[in-house]
């Protein structure tokens, strides 16, 4: 992102505002782990939105943001594939008035088995990880003239033939 203050005043006003919700419509609900708080992890710019994790009490999901390219405005509770590096993903339009429009993509919901803030940002984090990297390549299985025996495969020595 191009300016850091920027984001870490949009951060806050993302946290406070799910505070808000923690505090307000969500407090006592039983979906809701009393073990966890309200962070947003990782944001970043990465082709244009801003890309992070948001943990809350009752979910934890990957939140997308207005960045530096022009954002495709959708009415709320449409929802729209995006493609990452690890592979296409869905989101949900939305719109807070407390930071403006957004979209999110469900990881857990609800977030009930963590044990600790620790253990769901820690997941959150690897999950933002993952989404930003491509998957990993199945290996090219080799083509052989012969079988391999026994010995070859477990001390890559000897002739194909032996047994």
């Amino acid at each position: 992102m191009a300016d850091p203050l920027a984001a870490a005043e949009l951060v806050e006003r993302v946290e406070a505002c799910y505070r808000g919700v923690a505090a307000g419509a969500m407090a006592d609900v039983p979906l809701c782990n009393p073990l966890l708080s309200v962070r947003l992890l990782g944001l970043a710019e990465w082709e244009g939105v801003r890309v992070g994790a948001l943990v809350m009490p009752w979910a934890i999901n990957l939140l997308l943001l207005p960045g530096s390219a022009p954002w495709q405005a959708a009415p709320a509770l449409s929802k729209q594939h995006r493609r990452f590096p690890s592979g296409d993903y869905e989101f949900i339009h939305a719109e807070d008035i407390g930071f403006g429009p957004f979209q999110m993509c469900s990881l857990f919901s609800p977030a009930l088995e963590f044990d600790s803030m620790e253990a769901a940002c820690a997941t959150a984090q690897a999950a933002l990880l993952a989404l930003l990297r491509p998957p990993l390549e199945a290996p090219v299985e080799t083509q052989m003239s012969e079988p391999v025996s026994r010995r070859r495969w477990l001390f890559g020595r000897g002739s194909a033939s032996a047994a």
